[in-house]
């Protein structure tokens, strides 16, 4: 059976993804199994690896993906009992998901229930959503919640759990066109920051003046400082990403007089523990089968059109998941 894969042999734009074929031979060794690849989930950290941005810059050549889901064919020597050939499984943080196949580590792998839909099973935005719910602040009803660029993958799923905890939910966009799926996705209410980032009046006029006990932002430049506004006394932001580039050095007086408090966030941190990993997702899952979990939306693209994906995904035209499938 011939394999292929994507590489990228020089940094730059989604052109330089590249298919081609696997010739080693894929064994899986020692705490390894090799998974027949179903998909792979495209993330923002793609982008920011093959354009070589900030800190993610990967030695050359390297070949990108680190999520999906598919089948495990073969399970290498000290593989867990809870494992099995032919079982689903999915998985986060293994380099070389855009693959037909791949050689995974066992401790990384989340056997998945086969009634989930590809999108619901590629978890990287479901465990994301799941840290930044559970870790900083023990959601009460009523809370006031903003969340950034609620129309994507992770800020709809940040929308339904807050809103299953009973929280009241600002998400904020850049278009007309996104806010109805962030109120279809739960919110109580929608601010468009438009093309200067204007928000900081709007949420407080929506709180009331008291402002929000929780937000989350992952656009970095151009909204930390103005997030920070929006906080009530007492309040969180936690800062997970750079959208529109690295986030501002925030000076600890800027917090002190309202006793504010400022988080960074990453999903690695919160699953590198093999047993933490598995009770995140077991969470994920719950909800998922549950129904008040949704993945509404999602584009697949075959592996080879990885550059296609990559494009559609940068131009922040898209909503939810964007993933590369391998089977017709």
């Amino acid at each position: 059976m011939t394999e292929y894969r994507i590489v990228v042999r020089d940094f730059g734009g989604p052109e330089q993804l590249l298919t081609e074929e696997i010739t080693e031979s894929l064994r899986p060794v020692s705490s390894q199994a090799l998974i027949e690849v179903e998909a792979a989930g495209i993330n923002y950290l793609d982008v920011y690896q093959h354009e070589s941005k900030g800190p993610h810059k990967p030695p050359l050549p390297f070949y990108p993906g680190l999520e999906g889901v598919g089948r495990i064919r073969e399970l290498g020597p000290d593989s867990p009992s809870t494992l099995q050939v032919g079982q689903r499984v999915a998985w986060i943080n293994v380099p070389g998901s855009y693959a037909t196949a791949l050689a995974a580590p066992v401790d990384k792998l989340i056997p998945v229930p086969d009634d989930l839909s590809v999108p619901q099973a590629l978890l990287f935005q479901a465990l994301t959503a799941q840290y930044l719910v559970t870790e900083y602040r023990d959601i009460q009803p009523g809370d006031w919640v903003l969340v950034h660029a609620a129309a994507g993958g992770v800020g709809s799923l940040l929308v339904q759990w807050f809103g299953h905890l009973g929280a009241r939910v600002i998400g904020t966009t850049s278009s007309d066109a996104k806010a109805q799926s962030i109120r279809a996705a739960g919110a109580d209410a929608v601010v468009n920051y438009g093309h200067d980032y204007t928000f900081v009046d709007e949420v407080q006029r929506l709180t009331g003046g008291q402002g929000v006990q929780l937000a989350i932002d992952g656009i970095g430049a151009a909204t930390l400082e103005k997030t920070l506004q929006c906080l009530a006394r007492g309040g969180t932001a936690v800062s997970i990403g750079s959208a529109s580039g690295p986030a501002p050095a925030i000076q600890p007086g800027v917090l002190t007089n309202r006793a504010l408090r400022l988080a960074g966030g990453s999903v690695f941190t919160y699953t590198a523990d093999p047993a933490e990993l598995q009770q995140r997702a077991a969470a994920v899952i719950e909800g998922l089968q549950k129904g008040w979990l949704k993945v509404e939306q999602s584009t697949a693209f075959p592996l080879e059109q990885a550059a296609d994906a990559h494009r559609a995904l940068e131009s922040r035209g898209t909503r939810g998941k964007l993933y590369l499938t391998t089977q017709e």
